[in-house]
């Protein structure tokens, strides 16, 4: 089997090219991927810190330090939990919302973009194949790995 013929490497390169994408426009606003991702993942009414890591698939340190520097360009604020005052949530600035806007913009752009030259159905075989191959993988008991002898 070639490797272009193999779902993780079509996965990967692809990924790869988006990335690429998303970071190029997200530089261009004067901010990283993974603020952009953050930005898209904090809900109006304020996020757990401790839900924001699983949720975006990020290690604590990295989300700390993310998290750190959104701070201090004043795209979030962080706040004690008002029901469990060990918890923090973390809320968007007025400054954050609007980089989220950008970012929830710029997502809906590439997407029609890529609906467009691709075509729905493409799209839509795509996204199905994709969310079956998660479900799947969330439980890999049922992939029984190959021993090589």
């Amino acid at each position: 089997m070639k490797r272009q013929e193999t779902i993780d490497f079509n996965l990967r390169w692809g990924w790869a090219k988006l990335a690429r994408l998303y970071s190029a426009e997200a530089e261009r606003r004067g901010i990283t991927l993974s603020v952009g991702y953050a930005l898209l993942s904090i809900e109006r009414a304020g996020t757990p810190s401790t839900k924001l890591g699983p949720r975006m698939g990020m290690e604590p340190t990295s989300l700390s330090r993310t998290l750190k520097g959104m701070e201090e360009k004043g795209l979030i604020e962080r706040r004690p939990d008002k029901v469990d005052g060990r918890s923090v949530r973390v809320f968007l600035t007025p400054l954050g919302l609007d980089s989220r806007r950008q970012a929830r913009d710029l997502v809906i752009g590439i997407n029609e973009r890529l609906s467009t030259m691709l075509g729905g159905e493409t799209i839509q075989q795509l996204n199905d194949g994709l969310q079956k191959l998660n479900t799947i993988l969330e439980d890999p008991e049922h992939l029984i790995p190959l021993q090589l002898k």
